[in-house]
């Protein structure tokens, strides 16, 4: 599917339940396994997408309190990303300490990271996964101390 149909195909982050695995192995970086995109968990192969949409685990479960995120952020894809990237920005300049800080101190990833195996973590949150927000407020030093 193009890159622009699924963003403009993407339903709002409050009707959709589940994200469907589709495999565009060029669209990910080599070390992770999926990358939320607009409402789809995208992954290396055929196979671990097959894997993600058969099986709800740990890393499915990563995958979907990105989507209870968005619902927080306004209900919106849009406003969710530009989000990631501004706290992705922000924790870059650490890249020196930290190898990946915009991703790995990224306040929505700690949340995700932190909760991924806690299978029941998104059980009570239709309106959205709001942890994010106390890492959001730390300072980054602080953040360090949390990964």
């Amino acid at each position: 599917m193009n890159i622009v149909l699924m963003m403009l195909r993407a339903p709002r982050p409050s009707r959709q339940n589940d994200m469907r695995a589709v495999a565009k192995p060029r669209w990910i970086r080599k070390g992770y396994d999926g990358l939320t995109f607009f409402g789809h968990i995208i992954t290396h192969t055929d196979e671990e997408a097959e894997a993600f949409n058969s099986r709800f685990g740990s890393f499915k479960n990563h995958e979907m309190i990105h989507l209870y995120q968005a619902r927080d952020c306004h209900n919106s894809w849009l406003l969710f990303y530009l989000r990631y990237g501004w706290y992705w920005l922000l924790a870059n300049r650490y890249r020196r300490r930290l190898r990946n800080a915009g991703y790995r101190l990224n306040p929505f990833e700690m949340e995700a990271y932190a909760n991924m195996y806690d299978l029941h973590y998104l059980d009570d949150k239709p309106q959205g996964a709001t942890g994010w927000r106390r890492y959001a407020r730390m300072p980054l030093s602080e953040r360090m101390k949390h990964i």
